[in-house]
């Protein structure tokens, strides 16, 4: 691990990357950088929050969990403050995911000792990161794979070989079976046996996917994965074999308490957790038949500067899923280019310095605008929104869904009012620029706006278009001017002004 000053020393001409992956048992840390398209990891740090303990019926965070989260973050802060945003990303997965809105203030103060914004991801997205840092690791010719990583709140099994073929999360994790099984601390209680309960709990979970592993190298990261094969390996990261889990899961269901579980090369920070994360891993074993599992030295965060390495060489994920969409959809792809150029005509005028990441936001939205059209022409809007903002939209944010669904569902029409959280604060001006350019097209002709000049009025808006411009295009005249009754709706001021 090198130290953040000396990493601060290295070559200016490579391109630098951070990941920081804020899960629930702990968070991670990673600055790398790329040499010869080789990623070189230059600092690493850890820190043990068990967010999920913090984590009340209420899904509120306990305040002296959450302290002890951002003291973790003041530590990281100095190694990332100074990169661009852009090469910086940092994740929040199941127990933030489970937090929902009544974690706003934490990750309000999160961001501002951060300097970033934090992205709350779906498991299946989580899922997709760790395959990605895995295979950034993996050796040896292509071959079916099955991935698993117990995580603090959940756990990830993928399934595939150059790329994911099943992604799954599974609502189990080390620090929430701890909570669940051995909140005591006792393992044997004599009546019942809280490793076993555990340990059948995992296999219950795991009863619809009995076959991912099958005819599959199955490979393990991240910690608890790895602090079993360090107890059984002695302290090497070697692979897990069957009869040494069954026997060491035999060793710990036999001890009374967690805290009388003595083994070789056990961190002392993994202690706590060690039965629980034990329970689901062998749990693992038997109900998927696992013979073997080889330990991977990369996971999350090292799967988060690959796929952020890609977005800034034109391999963005999300643009692929996108595409995606719009082929399943079987959107008029004429039609979205077309209000696409227009909204983001529209936009440059109206900012011209705005960042990258909203005219993306925009131009997705103009991509996808007549997703749900297929399937209803007049709730489209509607059917639009609900599926983007709930689908598995790979390389996505659940916030930048919320955002994405946010446009296409106001499209046109009344203005819904939502409830704005962390991460969700809807832009009125992708959404004008959005709405401007869906008039514009309404009837999917090709239509130039040359002489149109949207401009900031104010709080409100300015609208400027030549007289024979309107006079050309009467419905579009008349559509614009009820445009302007639905941003005063919202006490918003759009000025139509006709030269």
């Amino acid at each position: 691990m090198i130290d953040p000053a000396d990493a601060a020393s290295q070559d200016a001409n490579h391109e630098r990357l951070a990941a920081l992956d804020l899960g629930s048992n702990s968070f991670h840390l990673l600055l790398a950088e790329f040499r010869d398209q080789r990623m070189v990891r230059l600092h690493t740090d850890r820190a043990m929050v068990r967010l999920a303990e913090g984590l009340g019926a209420d899904r509120s965070l306990d305040p002296i969990v959450a302290e002890r989260a951002l003291e973790a973050l003041r530590r990281f802060a100095p190694v990332i403050q100074d990169l661009p945003q852009d090469k910086v990303r940092v994740v929040g997965t199941n127990t933030l995911r489970a937090a929902s809105t009544r974690a706003d203030g934490f990750l309000e103060e999160a961001e501002s000792i951060l300097g970033a914004p934090i992205e709350i991801i779906s498991g299946i997205e989580e899922a997709r990161l760790i395959y990605a840092g895995v295979m950034a690791a993996a050796e040896g010719p292509p071959c079916l794979r099955c991935v698993v990583d117990i995580g603090g709140g959940s756990t990830e099994l993928v399934r595939g070989m150059e790329v994911p073929r099943q992604l799954q999360s599974v609502n189990m994790g080390c620090v929430a079976f701890n909570r669940r099984f051995f909140s005591d601390g006792k393992i044997d209680g004599g009546k019942q046996n809280n490793f076993i309960r555990a340990r059948r709990a995992a296999q219950a979970e795991l009863q619809e996917l009995q076959h991912i592993a099958d005819d599959a190298l199955v490979i393990g990261a991240s910690g608890t994965v790895k602090s079993v094969s360090r107890v059984l390996n002695d302290g090497e990261l070697l692979p897990i074999l069957r009869e040494d889990i069954d026997a060491l899961a035999d060793k710990v269901a036999k001890c009374k308490t967690v805290e009388k579980i003595d083994l070789p090369n056990l961190d002392p920070q993994r202690r706590p957790v060690f039965a629980a994360g034990l329970a689901i891993l062998h749990g693992i074993f038997r109900e998927l038949n696992i013979q073997e599992m080889h330990i991977s030295p990369y996971a999350i965060r090292e799967g988060i500067v690959y796929d952020l390495a890609g977005r800034a060489h034109g391999g963005d994920r999300r643009a692929d899923t996108v595409e995606n969409l719009m082929e399943r959809g079987e959107i008029d792809r004429d039609q979205a280019k077309r209000v696409a150029n227009t909204a983001l005509q529209f936009f440059g005028q109206l900012n011209p310095h705005a960042p990258v990441s909203q005219r993306r936001l925009l131009h997705w939205a103009a991509d996808l605008h007549e997703l749900g059209l297929a399937l209803s022409h007049s709730s489209f809007r509607k059917l639009g929104s609900y599926m983007i903002e709930h689908a598995d939209m790979a390389g996505f944010s659940k916030s930048e869904q919320e955002n994405l669904a946010y446009l296409v569902r106001n499209q046109r029409g009344d203005i819904k009012a939502v409830r704005e959280h962390y991460g969700f604060h809807p832009n009125n001006d992708l959404l004008l620029c959005l709405r401007l350019a869906c008039i514009v097209h309404r009837d999917h002709v090709d239509r130039a706006i040359d002489g149109l000049q949207l401009s900031a009025d104010g709080p409100g808006y300015r609208l400027q278009a030549p007289e024979d411009w309107l006079y050309a295009h009467p419905a579009i005249e008349d559509l614009l001017y009820m445009e302007v009754e639905c941003w005063e709706e919202k006490s918003i001021r759009v000025k139509l002004i006709s030269s």
